[in-house]
């Protein structure tokens, strides 16, 4: 059986995984946790420290709905590639 695991971002563009969506964040995906990650953590805005990834659009959105589009492609690009 494989494992599942939900890739989220909260509002700072900040990539987490877990089981679940906790308060406050917002989904990305969910499914196969190795493709999961993998497809995430190529397609994400890798931090200078190497160790936060980032829904790529959001840390520079001038807007709320700008950062709201930005995590929608992003979530969009991400489930296109698991289907494939």
């Amino acid at each position: 059986m494989t494992q599942k695991i939900t890739a989220y971002a909260w509002a700072s563009g900040l990539i987490e995984f877990g089981n679940s969506v906790p308060p406050g964040a917002l989904p990305i995906a969910k499914g196969d946790k190795q493709q999961i990650m993998d497809n995430v953590i190529v397609l994400a805005r890798h931090s200078y420290n190497g160790y936060e990834i980032y829904v790529p659009g959001i840390p520079e959105a001038d807007s709320q709905k700008d950062a709201t589009d930005a995590l929608l492609r992003f979530s969009n690009l991400i489930k296109a590639r698991l289907t494939h």
